[in-house]
């Protein structure tokens, strides 16, 4: 395989998670699971579809393991070497063209450090917001493999949310995360999902929907209008 054929890469390793048994104990989270949402939406030209260097998955809180599986060996083989932060307390794979990385749902005052999985040998990374993910997650078939995935309106919300979360010099980032969700948030407004916006942007803290109508008002989304009536 080419090291730079991400979407081979992507496709290879949801397969090797899937023959290990521990495919669905994750989340696909990140700009991979519009893929899983185009093959949904029977491949319509208007669902956004990319392919990023960064695969990002949630474990959930509490973790759900269904067994042991060496994930930095079976990682290893695509060379993806497993490297931690500088305090050592949570770690990425990272290749050289693709990286993997596992997140876990940060609540209350926030995780001081990662959360050990001791069954797959990772290390998670806290993060906020993420427990919103989880809470909206829904299984959906790809290439055979049945992976779990944000429901696809919360997807989008928590792509608005998520870019308060980046680093002010990552403008490129923030750009492509707005764009994506743009796109994908004009595909389901045409598709009646209006109706799972509102439900899930009522479902979230008063902060949050504060915090998101700040960013859907400074990016002109449609959306804007839609939550005001609610």
């Amino acid at each position: 395989m080419p090291q730079n054929d991400n979407v081979g890469l992507f496709e290879a390793i949801l397969k090797d998670f899937d023959d290990n048994g521990i495919l669905q104990d994750f989340i696909l989270i990140g700009s991979w699971a519009l893929r899983v949402y185009a093959e949904y939406f029977k491949n319509d030209p208007q669902v956004p579809v990319v392919a990023t260097q960064d695969m990002d998955f949630l474990v959930t809180n509490p973790p759900k393991v269904s067994r042991e599986v060496d994930i930095p060996e079976l990682l290893s083989k695509y060379e993806l070497e497993e490297q931690y932060s500088p305090q050592g307390d949570y770690s990425k794979f990272i290749g050289p063209d693709f990286e993997v990385e596992f997140l876990y749902p940060e609540k209350g005052r926030g995780e001081p450090t990662g959360k050990k999985i001791s069954d797959l040998k990772i290390i998670a990374t806290p993060l906020r917001y993420m427990n919103f993910l989880q809470d909206y997650a829904v299984t959906m078939e790809y290439k055979g493999h049945r992976i779990r995935v944000p429901e696809p309106t919360v997807f989008v919300l928590m792509k608005y949310l998520l870019t308060i979360k980046r680093k002010p010099e990552d403008t490129e980032k923030i750009a492509k995360d707005l764009s994506t969700a743009q796109d994908l948030e004009f595909f389901l407004l045409d598709n009646d999902y209006d109706d799972a916006f509102k439900e899930h942007f009522n479902d979230m803290p008063g902060k949050w929907r504060k915090e998101l109508m700040k960013v859907l008002e400074e990016n002109d989304s449609d959306l804007v209008d839609l939550f005001r009536t609610t």
